[in-house]
């Protein structure tokens, strides 16, 4: 199980640092891992050094009584499992104080505030939340154009998935729902169609058909999921757009 979940997360850690925004530069390290499907101590050795996401994954570890990177825990963080449920509203607030780099401590405390606190600490919460506090906490409301931007951000940084319609040598066409940001509030829109990249040699896309459904990080296909996967990760973003449509509206009556 360890094995798995070290692979399973560093499918979903890679585009980012493959792009430059998260964690070390370890992009050939982790592309050569998961080309040959191993999971050896170099590669947990990077995993760790990820600032954002392996505090995470410890938290949800040290809640649930599990090792790090046991499958549940990197699933938990990036899709959504009943992990999530077990980590106590106290820890969650001290983690975002003590344990998280970079975060505005006055933000994250208002914005507990305003959702009493029932906030899961899955990557699409944190993605979501993030931008909400630097956009709407001290300034201005959203115009149509910070909005946009916003939106785009917010949709290629969380975790989305989509059902594949056609597949190509080294791209899929997925049909999925993406999150935009309109009237100062976060909403899943209707479906719509993109082209995001894969890697062929990541199994098990060497046998990624029509039909199947994909998780997505910044238009690129992570993993195959399971229907189990695809109900937790539709009901745990729901959540996430709830809560932080919470903060949101809170944010605006501060400003009228």
């Amino acid at each position: 199980m360890r094995d798995r979940g070290v692979i399973f997360h560093a499918k979903h850690a890679f585009m980012p640092n493959f792009l430059g925004y998260c964690g070390p530069d370890e992009r050939g390290r982790i592309r050569q891992s998961l080309e040959g499907g191993g999971a050896d101590e170099a590669l947990v050795r990077s995993l760790q050094r990820f600032e954002a996401a392996y505090p995470f994954l410890k938290l949800i570890a040290r809640s649930a009584g599990r090792e790090v990177f046991d499958y549940a825990v990197p699933e938990a963080y990036w899709i959504g499992n009943s992990l999530l449920t077990r980590v106590p509203v106290s820890d969650f607030y001290k983690f975002y104080h003590h344990e998280l780099p970079g975060k505005d401590a006055r933000g994250v405390r208002r914005a507990f505030r305003s959702i009493d606190g029932h906030a899961p600490p899955h990557h699409t919460f944190y993605v979501m939340s993030t931008y909400a506090m630097s956009g709407a906490a001290d300034g201005p409301g959203l115009d149509n154009e910070r909005e946009d931007k916003v939106g785009r951000l917010v949709d290629s940084c969380r975790i989305s998935w989509g059902k594949v319609r056609k597949v190509k040598k080294s791209e899929l066409q997925v049909e999925y729902r993406p999150v935009v940001v309109a009237g100062g509030r976060m909403e899943l829109a209707k479906p719509r169609l993109k082209t995001v990249s894969y890697n062929p040699e990541v199994r098990p896309f060497d046998a990624v058909k029509a039909g199947d459904v994909v998780s997505l990080h910044w238009d690129y296909a992570c993993d195959l999921l399971t229907p189990r996967q695809v109900r937790n990760i539709a009901k745990y973003t729901d959540w996430d757009v709830l809560l932080v449509n919470g903060f949101l509206a809170k944010a605006g009556e501060n400003r009228r």
